[in-house]
């Protein structure tokens, strides 16, 4: 491969970041996959149905909070990454254009019509047309960054732990493959 998408991909490192990079980054995907992982069976819905999880879209401000995301993500990006400033742009364009609101709007409604029937979704829109509700939109992605604060706290005071486990594994597969190879 001559560098070229390879390349800028490198230098982007998602994956790296993803494992090991900046926390409100990890904070931010956590919030998207979120609200992507509520899908289990399908039935197809009506079209009320549908409006009906379109509403619940809009009360919850998806759309804002998914463009919020998307430039905080490539902003937090060009932060770790400098070099890849000149891209910017096209980043955000890329970005915006297979993760934005736009174009995985109508897949959340799937999402939604799968898990909710119609009296739900109006049910939780009514709710999230209330103070509490506007509350708890606003709330939820601190709640879901401070759980996952915890999270991270709780596994890295016992990362050694895992660290020898890991070794120890390794270890014995290591021996196991020996074992089964024939002697030379």
């Amino acid at each position: 491969m001559d560098g070229g998408l390879f390349a800028v991909m490198d230098k982007i490192s998602w994956m790296s970041c993803l494992a090991f990079g900046d926390q409100r980054m990890k904070q931010l995907l956590f919030v998207l996959l979120f609200f992507i992982m509520t899908s289990v069976g399908y039935a197809a819905p009506s079209a009320s149905h549908r409006q009906a999880a379109e509403a619940l879209l809009d009360v919850t401000g998806l759309k804002t909070s998914m463009d919020r995301m998307i430039t905080q993500m490539v902003e937090m990006q060009l932060r770790q990454k400098p070099e890849m400033g000149p891209y910017r742009d096209i980043l955000l364009q890329f970005f915006t254009k297979y993760l934005g609101f736009n174009s995985i709007k109508y897949d959340f409604v799937d999402i939604y019509t799968e898990e909710f029937n119609e009296q739900e979704l109006r049910e939780l829109t009514a709710f999230y047309n209330t103070p509490v509700g506007k509350k708890t939109i606003t709330k939820l992605p601190i709640l879901m960054q401070k759980g996952t604060q915890i999270g991270m706290s709780k596994v890295r005071l016992h990362q050694h732990e895992l660290i020898t486990m890991l070794q120890a594994e390794s270890k014995r597969l290591e021996e196991k493959s020996k074992a089964a190879s024939p002697a030379k």
